[in-house]
């Protein structure tokens, strides 16, 4: 008697067992004209550690962020940039329009503030090659003469 009660209970345990699952007050999904989100309330764990080695991530719904910075006085600046694919993995091409190219430059920084790749930026489309760099995120700045000009976040996949 003892063994059926032993195996029925290891037969059923994976029912009671609740993996891979969240349980929230509420969520859904968003639209509108720049595109879709989703999102959970009541979200009890979600942590994120990262290194120069890379990040991880736990928790039901992954953070994803696309955030241009930029410095307001300089209106006339007009820089675009195109991420192929996106997130980046092999390289980020730079799409500059309105603006002179004379002493206009890149760096590319990890999240400890180390500078990882600079260069010079000679025409209206750039490659920066992101190709052997970990995953994770990424700090581009543009500037002129040493003035940051704008700022981007990447994500490296």
């Amino acid at each position: 008697m003892k063994k059926y009660i032993l195996g029925t209970l290891f037969f059923l345990a994976p029912f009671f067992i609740i993996s891979q699952e969240i349980i929230s007050s509420t969520g859904g999904d968003s639209s509108g004209s720049e595109g879709t989100s989703s999102y959970t309330i009541g979200q009890v764990f979600y942590s994120s550690n990262t290194s120069i080695a890379g990040s991880v991530s736990q928790g039901a719904q992954q953070a994803f962020e696309i955030q241009t910075l930029s410095n307001t006085s300089l209106s006339s600046f007009h820089l675009e940039v195109i991420t192929y694919p996106n997130p980046v993995t092999d390289y980020i091409v730079l799409k500059i329009s309105n603006e002179v190219l004379k002493n206009l430059g890149y760096t590319l920084y990890d999240l400890a503030g180390k500078s990882i790749v600079n260069g010079t930026i000679l025409s209206g489309s750039t490659q920066i090659q992101m190709k052997y760099l970990p995953k994770g995120f990424y700090i581009l700045k543009i500037a002129k003469k040493n003035q940051s000009l704008k700022t981007f976040k990447i994500i490296k996949k």
